[in-house]
C-alpha cells in the first residue's frame, strides 16, 4: 500500500492555500518525491515527513514550478549530513536543465551531497525492494514530460480457472468515492 501526501497542488504559481507542484508517496518504509516545486522542504515540515528515508526524486518534466525547490533540498540535505545518494530521474532535457541550475548554485561541482542523475526511457521500471515505479511519457506543452505509475507485487494468486471449479465466481471489485458537500 502506498501512502500520498500532497505537498503542492497549485498550477504555476503558489497561492496562499496551495504551493508548487510535489507529492511524496511512502511505501514500505521508503519516500520518493515526485517534484520539487519551490517551498516543498517546508511542506514537507509542515506534513510530518522531515527528510530521512527520502533518497529518491521524480521530475515530470523541466518547468520551473516543478524543479525550483531541489536546490534547496539539496542545501539542506547537505546541512543535515545526509547519508547516501539522491537518485534524481527525469527526461534528459529536464536532467540537463537541473545539471545547469546545480552548475549555478555550486560551480565547483561541489553539490554537498552525492547526487545521481537517471535519466528516464518509456516502459523502463525503477525498481525498489518492495515496489515498481514505471514511467510513460505523457503531452504537456511541448516539453519532454513523464507520469509514473506505481505497483506493487501481488501477494495473493487467485487461479480463476480453479477458483471456477470449487463453485466460486469471480467479479471486479470497486469502490465508490463519495465527495462530502460542504
Amino acid at each position: 500500500m502506498f501512502d500520498l501526501t500532497f505537498l503542492g497542488t497549485g498550477a504555476s504559481a503558489p497561492s496562499a492555500e496551495r504551493g508548487l507542484p510535489a507529492l511524496m508517496v511512502g511505501c514500505g518504509g521508503r519516500r520518493v518525491l515526485i517534484d520539487c516545486g519551490e517551498g516543498t522542504q517546508r511542506q514537507i515540515l509542515r506534513a510530518g515527513l522531515g527528510f530521512r528515508r527520502l533518497d529518491r526524486v521524480l521530475l515530470t518534466h523541466r518547468h520551473l514550478d516543478h524543479v525550483l525547490g531541489l536546490g534547496g533540498l539539496v542545501a539542506t540535505l547537505g546541512l543535515l549530513r545526509a547519508e547516501g545518494t539522491l537518485r534524481i530521474h527525469g527526461g534528459r532535457a529536464t536532467l540537463d536543465f537541473f545539471l545547469r541550475y546545480l552548475s549555478a548554485l555550486w560551480p565547483e561541482g561541489g553539490a554537498p551531497i552525492d547526487i545521481e542523475l537517471i535519466a528516464l526511457e518509456r516502459d523502463v521500471a525503477i525498481q525498489e525492494k518492495d515496489f515498481a515505479i514505471r514511467c510513460f511519457p505523457v503531452s504537456h506543452r511541448g516539453v519532454e514530460s513523464f507520469g509514473f505509475r506505481f505497483e506493487v507485487p501481488a501477494r495473493r494468486h487467485l487461479l480463476p480457472d480453479r477458483l471456477a471449479e470449487l463453485g466460486g465466481r469471480t467479479a471486479r471489485c470497486g469502490r465508490r468515492w463519495h465527495a462530502a458537500r460542504a
